[in-house]
């Protein structure tokens, strides 16, 4: 299923600003060592879901073969 374009830079956008919103709060709360370790710990948790939904399209991805007619 493919998104509109549209609609993932809106998402994207939101995703960014709230990312923004939570540290800056975050760092005002914590302190800005403990955000940097959470920080750091999302971006892993990201990269790896990333790349573990890529993996599972590309097991999804269905061949097709075709069978020549024998006479």
């Amino acid at each position: 299923m493919k998104r509109n374009q549209g609609q993932v830079i809106v998402v994207s956008l939101t995703g960014t600003l709230a990312a923004v919103s939570i540290g800056y709060l975050g760092v005002q709360i914590f302190g800005r060592n403990t955000m940097y370790i959470i920080s750091t710990a999302m971006l892993g948790l990201g990269t790896g879901g990333t790349i573990g939904q890529i993996l599972v399209e590309k097991r999804q991805q269905r061949v097709i073969q075709t069978q020549s007619k024998q006479r």
